[in-house]
């Protein structure tokens, strides 16, 4: 009766009641649910200064004398001074740097830049498909990024030889986790330490840019790619699914339809780089069009379903990271290009050998002193 009495008798407080504990209700709703997404997001450990550590003083039965054959998985064996010394002649026959088994440079100190590493994975999560590394210089210069090739010929501290640089995600034993031995190779590479990584997998993309509202792709003719599952129908500039998404930047043998015919269509890795970082800069576009909690809910959960970050780096600080880069234009951003030469080694696989050095090549688009 009393409650009754209060609605009669004071029908605005029994309204402004009503709507305070529904909005109270409401946001107590999607606290708990963002908290939920943010907690969902798998870690991964990461250290890489103790990895190194650990695998330069641990017990391995792989050999150390650099004159003994190596066997890298499933290759044939071949021999290290052997190989080295066909990759030094080749690049001094060439004019170019002194090949080395660490950075290609004078390493950077680790206060100069923010640096992240940003991976996404095959279906099988142990090797890497796309391989980004955005610096942001804490001078407050523009941005970076560039994309590294998975096929880099690099230096593996776990294997003691060169392997290719996407095959680092495989870890090394119980000492260095894939992210870690990853991060280990790109930095002796770049000479920049890594500060965080991110890993998505194909499903994962694929659900964030569903939830994202899709992205845009231009294509002149109706195009295909049979082994990355595309097949855009139309001309022109339109929206696509993440499904179609996942095909576009996976795309290394693209085909047109032309007067009736599908003919394979010139390209490079680096055009698909662009795409990936293109894409990317859409999705960052995408994320400050958010309307209510609702909506941002709903996305964090995405994230989190899709998306293994270093365990010291949680969900709300990688979102916090991202919010600042929200609608960036890739205008603002410094990119540039690996430049690389085509290797068959002795066992006959065919990488890429950094032409430069990494340093040479940050110096196009940022003052390295």
């Amino acid at each position: 009766m009393a409650l009754i009495e209060f609605v009669v008798f004071h029908p605005w407080k029994a309204l402004m009641t009503l709507v305070a504990g529904t909005l109270l209700g409401l946001g107590a709703f999607y606290v708990y649910h963002v908290g939920a997404a943010l907690g969902a997001v798998a870690g991964e450990d990461f250290d890489p200064g103790v990895a190194r550590a650990a695998i330069e003083s641990s017990p391995d039965d792989t050999p150390r004398d650099p004159s003994i054959s190596y066997e890298l998985g499933d290759e044939p064996l071949y021999d290290l001074d052997a190989e080295m010394q066909r990759i030094t002649e080749l690049l001094a026959d060439r004019g170019q740097h002194d090949f080395n088994r660490a950075a290609f440079g004078e390493p950077f100190a680790d206060e100069i830049f923010d640096a992240y590493l940003l991976v996404g994975t095959d279906a099988s999560g142990s090797r890497a498909d796309t391989i980004i590394l955005a610096l942001q210089p804490v001078d407050g210069s523009a941005p970076i990024m560039t994309s590294l090739p998975r096929d880099l010929f690099l230096w593996n501290l776990c294997k003691e030889t060169f392997t290719r640089l996407n095959s680092g995600l495989g870890g090394c034993s119980a000492v260095a986790s894939g992210l870690e031995l990853l991060a280990i190779m790109v930095e002796d590479y770049t000479g920049i330490p890594i500060d965080h990584v991110a890993r998505i997998d194909f499903d994962g993309f694929a659900r964030l840019v569903d939830v994202m509202g899709g992205i845009t792709v231009c294509v002149d003719q109706p195009t295909r790619d049979i082994k990355a599952h595309l097949r855009i129908d139309d001309a022109g500039c339109q929206t696509v699914d993440g499904e179609t998404a996942l095909g576009w930047v996976r795309s290394r043998h693209p085909e047109q339809l032309v007067a009736g015919e599908w003919k394979a269509v010139s390209g490079s890795d680096f055009t698909r780089q662009r795409i990936q970082q293109d894409v990317l800069f859409q999705l960052a576009g995408r994320a400050a069009s958010f309307s209510s909690p609702a909506s941002l809910v709903e996305r964090l959960a995405a994230v989190s379903s899709s998306v293994r970050l270093d365990a010291s780096w949680s969900l709300g600080n990688a979102v916090g990271a991202a919010w600042r880069y929200r609608g960036i234009s890739k205008d603002a951003v410094e990119r540039f290009s690996i430049s690389v030469r085509e290797y068959r080694t002795s066992y006959g696989a065919q990488v890429l050998l950094p032409a430069m050095s990494f340093r040479d090549q940050l110096a196009e688009v940022y003052d390295v002193g």
